[in-house]
C-alpha cells in the first residue's frame, strides 16, 4: 500500500456487489455458489447498505476459513480494513496500521481496542453471518 493511499486511508478491499447478499433477521447471507469468482484464500471483501448499520469485512484466511468483522478499525478515524497479503493478519487502512490476529485481537499500532468479529457459517453454499 502507498504512503498517499495509506494518509488518504483508501484500502485495497472492494465492497462486494450487493446481489450476492441480503440481511434478514440479524444474519448477512452471502451467496457464494452465485458469485462470479470465489474469495481467494487471503482475499477479502466488504458489504455496505441494505439496513447494515456497519460496513461488514469478509475476508478468506490463507487456511481457507471465512472471518466477518466490523469493518472499523478502532483507533482515530475508524479506518477501514485490508487482509496483510500472505499472512494471517488484519491490518488497518491508515499510516499507522494497526495489526491484528485472526481472532481480532490487536497485535501492533495504536488502535486501543480490538475488533468486533461476527460469527461465520458456511452451509448450502451460503455464507451465514450473525450481527
Amino acid at each position: 500500500m502507498s504512503l498517499i493511499k495509506a494518509a488518504l486511508g483508501i484500502c485495497e478491499t472492494g465492497p462486494l456487489d450487493d446481489s450476492f447478499w441480503a440481511v434478514e433477521d440479524g444474519k448477512v447471507r452471502v451467496k457464494l455458489d452465485q458469485m462470479p469468482a470465489p474469495l481467494a484464500k487471503g482475499g477479502s471483501t466488504y458489504l455496505r447498505g441494505k439496513g447494515l448499520s456497519m460496513p461488514v469485512f469478509l475476508m478468506r484466511s490463507e487456511d481457507d476459513q471465512y472471518l466477518a468483522f466490523e469493518n472499523r478499525c478502532s483507533h482515530f478515524g475508524h479506518r477501514k480494513l485490508d487482509p496483510v497479503p500472505g499472512e494471517n493478519k488484519i491490518r488497518c487502512c491508515s499510516v499507522f496500521h494497526s495489526t491484528y490476529d485472526l481472532d481480532g485481537n490487536k497485535l501492533t499500532g495504536p488502535a486501543p481496542n480490538p475488533l468486533k468479529r461476527y460469527t461465520v457459517e458456511q452451509s448450502n453454499g451460503e455464507l451465514v453471518i450473525t450481527l
